[in-house]
């Protein structure tokens, strides 16, 4: 799930299924973003099942607060 609450119409995330991946040789593997200041938006209810990793630097990654600028919003 990535930039959750970039946009302002976005809706919560929810029911999530992600089954039988395998990530090789990447930076990241399962990541949750949201952006900071982003309202009151839910990511639940996510199941991951059968996910091989292998020479994945970041694994898993929650980002509640992701901002890739130098001068980011606060709360």
């Amino acid at each position: 799930v990535g930039s959750l609450g970039k946009y302002r119409d976005e809706k919560d995330v929810t029911d999530l299924r992600v089954r039988n991946c395998t990530f090789r040789n990447t930076t990241n593997g399962l990541r949750i973003k949201t952006w900071p200041a982003s309202g009151v938006l839910h990511a639940k209810n996510f199941t991951f099942e059968d996910i091989i990793m292998k020479n994945v630097h970041n694994p898993i990654i929650i980002d509640q607060k992701y901002c890739p600028y130098d001068s980011c919003p606060t709360e």
